[in-house]
């Protein structure tokens, strides 16, 4: 399973060209990306063959793709559509409320609204619950196996997904991953900024840090995060880093297996090898 936190590399002034490319997702030997100019959905083979729209008015912030079907934030909560563009529907929704977000986790999506309570409903719209309400939660939710690990101002809790068995875990905690009984996660400091790379153990012990950076990817076997302007990958108990990318890269949109996904100021995207190599453009 990959996990994301898109990140900018560098900065500088965006140019007249009007935004194009807006999410981008690697599922398989499938490419699934929006394009910002017309919101839809497209789809093509990772060898740039075979590309589809998959739907319309496809607006969304964030979308997670598993197996068939594409779970998406819409403006009135989570709504799914297979990967061939049929069987559209809304599975949550959230009425007045405003949403924080959503996780989707084997036949369940857990999600949040404002200002602070956390449901759980199957997959196919039943089964709806209330978990909890968390008096200064802001969104910082990550889902895995039986466990639910939240932030609570800046104190980082766990739970189960029925809400029991409530347990603190750390302080000043911003959760990035929950990979292989650990948790990935930065600092918040007095600028309010994100830094270095830790992780701990999801019983909260052995908590060190792993890299002096931000937080990009989880893929496989490897971390990714970017420092100064560039992007490095290591070993996720911090061991072997190494600098990745020899092209400037502003916003890291995916990373999966061979590929990395960014996108430039000015909205154009693109498909790098990891190595820097056989850039190519989305379109």
């Amino acid at each position: 399973m990959m996990i994301i936190l898109g990140v900018a590399l560098l900065t500088g002034c965006r140019s007249s060209e009007t935004a194009s490319i807006g999410m981008v997702k690697q599922s398989g030997d499938w490419i699934y990306y929006t394009d910002n100019n017309d919101e839809a959905l497209y789809k093509m083979k990772t060898d740039w063959t075979g590309k589809t729209k998959v739907a319309d008015n496809f607006a969304s912030g964030y979308m997670v793709i598993q197996g068939d079907t594409i779970y998406y934030s819409d403006m009135g909560g989570v709504s799914k559509i297979q990967t061939d563009g049929t069987e559209e529907a809304n599975v949550v929704d959230v009425g007045k409320e405003s949403s924080f977000g959503f996780e989707v986790s084997g036949d369940w999506i857990y999600y949040s609204t404002k200002p602070g309570s956390i449901y759980k409903i199957k997959t196919d719209g039943t089964e709806k619950a209330k978990i909890a309400d968390i008096s200064s939660f802001e969104g910082d939710m990550k889902v895995s196996g039986d466990s639910i690990y939240y932030a609570d101002g800046i104190s980082l809790f766990k739970m189960n997904t029925d809400g029991t068995g409530v347990m603190k875990l750390s302080e000043n905690v911003v959760i990035h991953a929950v990979e292989g009984g650990w948790i990935y996660y930065g600092e918040k400091n007095e600028k309010g900024e994100y830094e270095n790379v830790n992780r701990m153990k999801t019983d909260g012990t052995e908590q060190t840090k792993l890299a002096e950076g931000t937080f990009t990817a989880i893929d496989g076997d490897s971390l990714y995060y970017s420092k100064d302007g560039w992007l490095y990958r290591e070993n996720l108990d911090g061991t072997a880093a190494a600098k990745m990318n020899k092209v400037k890269m502003w916003n890291i949109l995916d990373i999966y297996g061979d590929y990395i996904y960014y996108g430039e100021y000015s909205g154009a995207a693109y498909r790098i090898n990891l190595d820097g190599s056989n850039k190519k453009q989305l379109e």
